[in-house]
Formats: structure tokens, C-alpha cells, sequence
């Protein structure tokens, strides 16, 4: 899920809030190149466990973004995270500018002032929406903020090479997020699973919004090539393109299994860790 510390609209503790009413009984906080949010939540008593992540957005296609878990302090990963994240910012500023070029001056305070960590294009997209330039974000993407559009401007991301061994080095668990939005054949996916599991990679995010109906080729391939198997809503607000809290839980046959075993992962990272440091 996401909090106001990425491109969410709830702050960790009401995100908390609103699983619990929902029935969700673990979760995880995975904004998009920022610990803060899940750190937010260090120290409280949440009435669920909460799962500390990250999600990466890398550079090798369109799509690719890469889930990190884990339990340990990650230093150097911090580090990196912390860098990019300042170049997120650094980039809705750019797209704020081009827009404005256009005629379109949106209120920079405006449009971060519910954001506690990193600014990115869906802050810009709702901003457009509030301001009534565009209807709908999928209308603000699909004129000025996709790819190729007069707005967009390209981010400095890392690469799937750089992302998996940072991970694995600072005791995290690297989980390939929403393939299916990859758009890449059956045949295709495994090959890329099968290059990145050389370098790393330890599980899949089968059970996603964008994969619904469609979970059991890709749990059969994943759990073949001894991947763990994960799941998320993938969270942002209510009535987006995003899912709904606890959509993904139905259907999903071994839950319980599968989130012991990343548990049990991530709790050998950070024993792994800490035996280094």
C-alpha cells in the first residue's frame, strides 16, 4: 500500500486504519522510493503487523518496478533510496515548469502540501484534476504526463543489475512487482525471471489488481522456479486505477503460507545482516 509519503492519500496510521476496518490482518507499507512511510510507523502499536518495504521503480522498460522487504537498518540502501527520492522531487518540479510553459500554473504548495516524502507524477495528475484542467488523472496522464506527452519528464531510476545485490546485500528481500503490467508473453517473463533469479530476485508479486482472473499461470511459474509468492492491493485512494484494500485477498488459496515464508525470508536477511555488521 501507499501513504501520503509517496503518491498515497492516507498517512501510515490512518492506512493502518482503514485495513483493519477492512479485514486485512497483515500489510505492508511500499511507497515509491521512501522508507519514511513505513519508518512513520516504527515504535507504535498497530493493531497488524506491518511489513517494512519499498518499491523501486527501475529503468530496463516500461513498467518494471521492483518491491523491496525487509527488517534491517539497510544503510546503503537507505542511502540510495534517500537519493532518489530527492531526484523525484527534482523532476515534478521539471514537469510543474513544462506545464506552465503550456499556460498551466499549478500551486507548487497546493499540490505537496498533504505529501510528507516524495513528489511524483500522480501529485502533478491530481493537482491538474483539482484545478480542472483535466477530468481524471488517467485523462492528465494521457495528455500531458505519460510518456511521449508534452509534460513528461524522464526519471533517474536504477537498474534491475544495481537493485537486486543492493537489496540482498542489506538483508531485503527483492520481489518482482505487478508483472503482468510488464505486457510481456508468458514465454518472455519466465526468461526474464529465470536472468533475474541469477542476479537476485527471491520472489513475485502474484496476486495484483492487474492480474486478477489471470493468478494461476503465474503462481504455477513462480512457485516452479521456487519464487515466493506475495500480494498486494497496490493501494493509493479510493476510485483509482489502483486496487481496493484486501481485493487481492480473495482467491488467494495458500495466503497464509506465503506470507510465513517471506516473514521467515526477511528474518534471514536480517540475520544474514547483522552477522556482517
Amino acid at each position: 500500500m501507499h501513504s501520503t509519503f509517496s503518491d498515497g492519500v492516507l498517512p501510515p496510521a490512518l492506512l493502518v486504519e482503514k485495513a483493519v476496518s477492512m479485514g486485512v490482518t497483515v500489510m505492508a507499507v511500499t511507497d515509491h522510493d521512501t522508507f519514511e512511510g513505513c519508518d512513520s510507523l516504527q515504535g507504535m502499536n498497530t493493531p497488524i503487523p506491518v511489513i517494512p518495504g519499498v518499491e523501486l521503480s527501475l529503468q530496463d522498460m516500461p513498467g518494471l518496478h521492483l518491491l523491496g522487504y525487509g527488517l534491517t537498518a539497510a544503510p546503503r540502501l537507505r542511502g540510495r533510496v534517500a537519493e532518489l527520492a530527492r531526484m523525484r522531487v527534482g523532476r515534478a518540479e521539471a514537469m510543474v515548469r513544462r506545464l506552465r510553459d503550456m499556460g498551466i500554473d499549478l500551486d507548487w504548495k497546493r499540490m505537496t502540501a498533504a505529501c510528507r516524502g516524495t513528489v511524483g507524477r500522480a501529485h502533478v495528475a491530481r493537482a491538474l484534476v483539482a484545478e480542472g484542467h483535466v477530468a481524471t488523472m488517467q485523462e492528465a496522464f494521457e495528455r500531458y504526463l505519460g510518456e511521449g506527452k508534452p509534460a513528461y519528464v524522464p526519471g533517474e531510476r536504477m537498474s534491475m543489475a544495481e537493485a537486486l545485490p543492493l537489496l540482498r546485500g542489506e538483508g531485503f528481500v527483492p520481489v518482482l512487482a505487478h508483472p503482468a503490467l510488464l505486457g510481456k508473453n508468458d514465454m518472455t517473463l519466465r526468461q526474464l525471471l529465470e536472468t533475474w533469479v541469477d542476479r537476485g530476485l527471491m520472489g513475485v508479486e502474484v496476486y495484483h489488481p492487474s492480474l486478477i482472473g489471470r493468478e494461476a499461470v503465474l503462481e504455477r511459474m513462480a512457485r516452479s522456479m521456487g519464487l515466493l509468492v506475495t500480494g498486494g492491493s497496490d493501494y493509493h485512494q479510493d476510485g483509482d486505477s489502483h486496487g481496493q484494500i484486501g481485493a487481492t485477498a480473495v482467491g488467494w488459496q495458500h495466503a497464509e503460507e506465503d506470507v510465513a515464508a517471506l516473514w521467515k525470508a526477511m528474518r534471514a536477511g536480517d540475520e544474514n545482516f547483522s552477522s556482517r555488521v
